[in-house]
Formats: structure tokens, sequence, C-alpha cells
């Protein structure tokens, strides 16, 4: 069995360092993932961070970790956007992208 950390890019990891040095340490305990929320809005009212930008961020300072989202929801996405933000991922991190897809969100998005 593998075992992933999921973390919502919001309040205080809306900072893509944050979330940076947290995948660091995450690499370092041994965990296998780093998994972050995605949604096209977020209705609690504090600061977020885009997903895949934070994650880009991620790959370049960790080496085995593997990154990628919770959930995206590929229905409310265009395909291609989201295609092409993964492969970017999978070719910065060294093929440690993963992608997980799905309806997600909530009635406010």
């Amino acid at each position: 069995m593998r075992y992933g950390i999921d973390i919502a890019p919001l309040g205080a990891f809306a900072e893509p360092s944050r979330i940076v040095r947290f995948a660091q340490a995450a690499e370092e305990a041994g965990w296998e993932a780093l998994l972050l929320w995605d949604h096209l809005a977020f209705a609690w009212g504090v600061p977020a961070a885009d997903p895949w930008i934070a994650l880009a961020a991620a790959a370049q300072a960790t080496s085995r970790i593997r990154l990628g989202t919770a959930v995206t929801p590929l229905a409310r996405r265009r395909p291609a956007v989201v295609a092409a933000q993964v492969a970017s991922q999978h070719r910065l991190s060294g093929g440690r992208a993963i992608l997980g897809d799905g309806l997600g969100g909530v009635d406010a998005e």
C-alpha cells in the first residue's frame, strides 16, 4: 500500500513556497505522494493557489515524491488545457505527475 498527503492550496498554503517546503518535508519523511485540491473557484473566501503552478514549483525542489491533484473536475475544464498542464508537470517532475480526475467541486462553483 502507498500513502500520500492531500492538502488544500488555501490560506497559508496559497503561498507556493509553503507548498514547496511541505513537499520537501513530505519527501524526506518518506511519503509517496503530495496531492492538491483543484477547484475552479474556492468559495471559502480565502487566498488560493493554482494547484498546477504550485506543483510545478514543488517538482523543481523534489526528486522522488509523486505530485498531482486529488480530483481535477474534468467536466468543468477544457481538455486541451488539462492535457497540457499534466504533460508539463510530467516533464518537469521527471515522470512523477498524478492526475486525479472526477467531477469534484462544490455548488458555488
